[in-house]
């Protein structure tokens, strides 16, 4: 079967291969492609080859030169770049890359499922070194297949479901440590401030769950904390570069216009809590006199000393390093021969990091 666009022939792609042959589009590409070390079905393969056949499919020539270089290429699927918790882990994997003689390649999807497949697609046509995911993928089905091939490294939440190397950050813990915090100071209702809360970004409402349940375990009403998100439309129409900033700035005026009893703000990450900071200050309120703020993430521009964010350490650039290294074992396997034997999962504890911007809480 030949397609035809106004008298040229359409391209066919291993996507209208997987459509016709109704498998995976990694599977069609890891058949074509020829990968050794993954297993499928006589029948399997023998459909997508049949198919490949049936709509004219042509594979692409790669150069020995091309393969060669991009072997030594890892690519990093991040949402954004203007994010300083994922600009510091795409510098921390670029430099321990360096270190091994590998290249990074960053890809910014902005959370776009149709963009990330685009990147998947790119990746799959040639032999990349691996992939580091720096957010839960859309795809989960079709990355633990790829895994199979490709080493892929997730830095995020814990998920069962993921069947390759992931690097875990628990939400719930660093929360739950934030809480704890601010109980010894007196405070008894705080307010969460959030980018969408969402059932892909599980990080968001897990923070929010990890601070109810100190509560709760404290001896307090976990109702006292509340929690306060800009729906996905308004955020869209916010600047890209100031995306989460413009959240807790926007949300906290707003809180604060109404009014709240709440005698401490919880910030979804340290970006956030700037924004927090920024609307607490132009309303002329003190911190932590008045409210005190938390975030998470611990970036350099929580340290400044008019800033003095207390926040979350995670270990951020360490986790980037990890990644390489466990790219780098399985890439050394697999030239030895060896099948794939480990799958590393890896959880960094969280500690707080105390500073100015918390204090004793106000009389309410």
């Amino acid at each position: 079967m030949i397609r035809r666009i106004y008298g040229f022939k359409k391209k066919v792609t291993t996507k209208d291969i997987a459509r016709y042959a109704n498998v995976s589009q990694s599977a069609v590409s890891m058949i074509l492609n020829k990968k050794n070390n993954v297993s499928f079905s006589e029948e399997t393969r023998l459909k997508v080859l049949n198919a490949a056949k049936e709509l004219g499919y042509e594979k692409k020539k790669k150069k020995e030169a091309q393969l060669v270089g991009l072997s030594k290429v890892i690519v990093i699927m991040c949402p954004f770049l203007s994010n300083h918790y994922y600009s510091i882990l795409v510098h921390s994997i670029t430099e321990r890359a360096h270190d091994y003689g590998y290249v990074t390649f960053a890809a910014p999807t902005l959370r776009n499922p149709n963009t990330e497949q685009f990147y998947l697609n790119m990746i799959q046509d040639f032999d990349a070194a691996g992939i580091v995911y720096l957010y839960p993928t859309s795809w989960l089905e079709d990355v633990n297949e790829m895994s199979k091939h490709i080493p892929v490294i997730n830095i995020g939440d814990k998920n069962d479901d993921i069947m390759f190397d992931s690097i875990h950050v628990s939400s719930t813990k660093p929360a739950y440590l934030v809480a704890e915090h601010l109980l010894s100071l007196g405070h008894r209702k705080i307010t969460y401030v959030s980018t969408p809360m969402s059932t892909i970004e599980r990080s968001r409402s897990k923070r929010f769950e990890g601070l109810k349940k100190a509560f709760y375990e404290h001896g307090f009403d976990p109702e006292n904390v509340t929690c306060r998100s800009v729906s996905t439309g308004e955020y869209n129409t916010l600047s890209p570069n100031m995306l989460e900033y413009s959240c807790g700035f926007n949300l906290t005026k707003e809180i604060l216009t109404e009014g709240t009893d709440s005698t401490a703000f919880v910030a979804y990450n340290d970006m956030v809590a700037l924004g927090i900071l920024d609307a607490l200050f132009d309303m002329k309120y003190k911190v932590p006199n008045d409210f005190s703020v938390c975030g998470f993430d611990n970036i350099p521009m929580a340290d400044m000393r008019r800033i003095s964010l207390t926040t979350v350490e995670h270990s951020i650039e360490a986790k980037g390093r990890e990644a390489v290294d466990i790219i780098v074992r399985h890439r050394e396997s697999k030239t030895k021969n060896r099948p794939r034997s480990f799958v590393t999962k890896l959880e960094f504890e969280p500690f707080i990091v105390k500073r100015k911007s918390t204090g004793k809480a106000r009389n309410t």
